[in-house]
């Protein structure tokens, strides 16, 4: 049976010193397709250069609601940028969090739109981060 990592951020640095023995781990317990939820345009390049070097990696794109500021459609733009140039898997990490901090509430909400907008013209799944927010998200 092929197990699926349908989450995993092991492309952020953190993970530099250990990255590869965390993903022979996975393949000796079946492990045999990874995918990486998208953070923000800091993020991007590590994610798309461990796709490029783990064929067993598949990449999204999209931005963490986190990542959602008052600059959140220059984030915005630079992943749909992305799908301009490749195909991804999905779009994700996309969604609503309002564990951390509520200052940008309203643009979570433009940015999820936004997003979940995409993947209907793409045809592509979401992938959904959803902290304090569910029943929010589930609206949406």
């Amino acid at each position: 049976m092929l197990l699926i990592d349908t989450h995993t951020h092991l492309y952020l640095k953190e993970f530099d010193d250990d990255r590869a023995s965390m993903l022979s781990a996975a393949a000796q317990a079946g492990v045999g397709q990874l995918l990486l939820p998208a953070i923000d345009a800091e993020t991007h390049d590590a994610m798309i250069a461990m796709e490029q070097q783990y064929t067993q990696c598949k990449a999204m794109m999209g931005v963490h609601p986190c990542s959602v500021k008052a600059d959140y459609q220059r984030e915005l733009n630079i992943a749909k940028d992305w799908f301009s140039k490749r195909d991804f898997v999905a779009v994700g990490e996309i969604g609503l969090d309002f564990y951390w901090d509520k200052t940008f509430i309203e643009e979570q909400y433009a940015a999820f739109r936004i997003q979940i907008e995409w993947a209907i013209e793409k045809k592509l799944p979401i992938v959904i981060h959803s902290r304090n927010a569910c029943l929010e998200c589930v609206q949406v």
